[in-house]
């Protein structure tokens, strides 16, 4: 077999170097364009199952793609559902994740509909995982919290009070930090364990709150 080939290939010696040269070509061209349009694996899913997809144009089903890395143009829609038309970024994210609502504003589809409401709590999940892990970096001191103090002084006073972040009922931003004090007069020691821990007690909103022992009767 070996000899044959090699016969061949000195009777044909131009047509094999030409093959040669253009599969060369060939492998060149399609790095080259790999290069020039990089792709990645974006897994798509879409409750309900049954909604049409379209991105860049082209039609898809839930399931794992490779798709242009960068800005994607998504459609989603289904009759008897409010459509959603947006801007996909897969260099950010590999998992592009939605769900529609029907038009009245309710989600009644998926209550009778057991696998898009398993599609849709996967996504919902999803969803709030990305939330909380930007929340957590918006406020990184969270990963602090909560700070409690209870202990004695020198003077065999006892002292306790606690540092707890988040938003509350009287709080003006979207995150503060609340101090909830049972014995009182600990608002500059808790800015003290804020600084402590890192952070300028100036960039919060602090809110106070004394809510003493109540001595069991």
């Amino acid at each position: 077999m070996i000899n044959r080939i090699k016969t061949f290939i000195k009777k044909y010696p131009l047509p094999i170097i030409i093959i040669i040269t253009l599969i060369f070509f060939a492998v060149i061209l399609v790095i080259t364009v790999a290069n020039l349009y990089p792709s990645k694996r974006i897994e798509v899913l879409v409750a309900p199952e049954s909604a049409s997809i379209t991105i860049n144009g082209k039609p898809y089903k839930n399931g794992t793609y490779n798709l242009p890395v960068g800005n994607l143009s998504v459609k989603i829609e289904k009759e008897g559902f409010k459509m959603q038309e947006f801007i996909f970024d897969s260099s950010s994210s590999d998992k592009l994740y939605t769900y529609l609502v029907q038009d009245d504003g309710s989600l009644s589809w998926y209550d009778d509909h057991q696998e898009d409401a398993i599609i849709m709590t996967t996504i919902g999940d999803y969803q709030a995982s990305i939330m909380e892990e930007q929340y957590n970096q918006e406020n990184p001191i969270i990963s602090h919290l909560p700070i409690i103090f209870a202990e004695y002084d020198n003077e065999y006073n006892y002292i306790e009070f606690r540092i707890d972040g988040g938003s509350f009922s009287n709080c003006h931003s979207s995150f503060c930090l609340k101090v909830t004090d049972t014995t009182g007069n600990n608002l500059e020691h808790a800015k003290k364990l804020i600084s402590d821990a890192g952070f300028n007690p100036d960039d919060f909103e602090i809110l106070y709150e004394y809510t003493p022992i109540v001595p069991l009767e």
